[in-house]
């Protein structure tokens, strides 16, 4: 393992190891596919008692937490969405939205940057993230192979193209784990979720998870790696590439005779729904249509305008954001997401530091969100709010390891 910044002897209390299944729960979403946990609502009743145990625990604060620009920025873009709930289109299904998922997605989201406070958090983190995606891949193969021939749905909240993004996103924590010194064991468990992840990618047949895919082999084979042999380097992507080559098949028919595809013609395609949402931005450019009111804003539109009456999502994080929260709110987006990128980037560049190795890949992972993210309407991610505060909490502990020492 790579050296620690915390005391040797630190403890996992209760309140982080809730943390870790609250984690598990999130990314893994076991209540999709053993549906006797639905009535239990897993992640409300784990999210009640991680903060319960935190309250008993006496957590504090990390020094300086609400100083962090990534906190900041987020209860801005939140405050922002606030705002526009008298002038959404719907205002129930803004005030619903932004009572009910917003607030539980900044309550992970800020949970994180508190728990997250040395490097072995991070690192157990990263292993329960892989194991997550054990599980989620193994299923889905599962599940996908059981129906040849069809693009098969992993659950009732992720169709093909969801999970597809899901493991493009957190397969360069599964490389972190593969590679960032742990014990045998996880290491194996850690390939193996990787390569069914990629597997998963390929069978799913989702040109945006295939092409996000091969973006995280390309920066991850162009990029210096911190504290990695390159050999070792070289090895990942070749094991990749072949997965990816020899699956390719799988897809390529999807690829195809592009300039007849649907998205391209058909008034229910990609370039259709992004035309006429920003058409929609255009009448309400200051603070949008309101939180999760995008589809509802298509609808209306269309009534006026004519066409199909269809209510369909924006098919694209950075067009959902913008047409919901309007210029405002997608500026302070923007600026969020890069404001953690650029910290995770120098955190890499001080390449003899313990974090700078795992900086690279939670970036890695970033650019894995936003590649699919781009086609997919996924603004609100409780996954990119994971990675948003794994990057805070890295930030922090890169600023003010002493600080965080001391807390433990």
């Amino acid at each position: 393992m790579e050296p620690q910044n915390s005391i040797p002897t630190e403890r996992l209390g209760p309140s982080f190891i809730c943390f870790l299944i609250w984690t598990f729960v999130i990314v893994a979403r076991p209540q999709d596919y053993l549906t006797f946990l639905i009535p239990l609502r897993p992640v409300l009743l784990i999210c009640i008692l991680t903060i319960a145990f935190m309250f008993f625990e006496r957590a504090g604060l990390p020094q300086g937490m609400f100083r962090l620009p990534e906190v900041r920025l987020a209860i801005v873009f939140y405050l922002i969405m606030l705002v526009g709930i008298p002038f959404a289109v719907h205002r129930g299904v803004a005030f619903k939205f932004l009572t009910t998922v917003m607030p539980a997605t900044l309550a992970y989201f800020l949970v994180s940057i508190i728990q997250l406070r040395s490097m072995r958090k991070l690192q157990a983190t990263a292993v329960v993230i892989a194991l997550s995606v054990l599980f989620s891949a193994f299923l889905y193969i599962t599940e996908t192979v059981a129906f040849q021939g069809f693009r098969t749905a992993a659950s009732g909240m992720y169709d093909a193209n969801d999970i597809a993004m899901v493991f493009t996103t957190f397969i360069p924590m599964c490389l972190y784990v593969l590679l960032g010194g742990y014990g045998l064991k996880m290491r194996l468990l850690s390939v193996i979720a990787a390569l069914l992840a990629a597997a998963g990618i390929m069978m799913s047949r989702s040109r945006g998870g295939v092409l996000a895919l091969a973006a995280v082999i390309a920066v991850f084979f162009l990029s210096s790696v911190p504290r990695i042999r390159g050999t070792a380097k070289i090895a990942v992507v070749l094991i990749l590439a072949f997965i990816f080559i020899n699956y390719f098949s799988a897809v390529e028919g999807r690829f195809q005779n592009m300039e007849g595809d649907y998205n391209l013609t058909d008034e229910n395609g990609r370039i259709n729904i992004w035309k006429q949402n920003l058409a929609i931005l255009g009448e309400n450019p200051v603070l949008g249509v309101g939180a999760g009111c995008s589809t509802v804003a298509l609808g209306l539109f269309r009534v006026r305008e004519g066409g199909t009456q269809a209510w369909l999502t924006t098919h694209s994080s950075l067009v959902q954001v913008a047409v919901e929260t309007g210029i405002a709110g997608f500026v302070v987006f923007a600026i969020l997401n890069l404001v953690a990128i650029v910290h995770l980037r120098r955190i890499r560049r001080d390449r003899d530091h313990p974090l700078s190795r795992f900086a690279f890949f939670v970036e890695l992972s970033f650019y894995g969100f936003w590649a699919g993210g781009l086609l997919l309407s996924h603004g609100y991610s409780v996954n990119l709010y994971l990675l948003l505060g794994i990057a805070a909490a890295a930030w922090h502990l890169y600023k003010y390891p002493a600080l965080e020492s001391k807390a433990e």
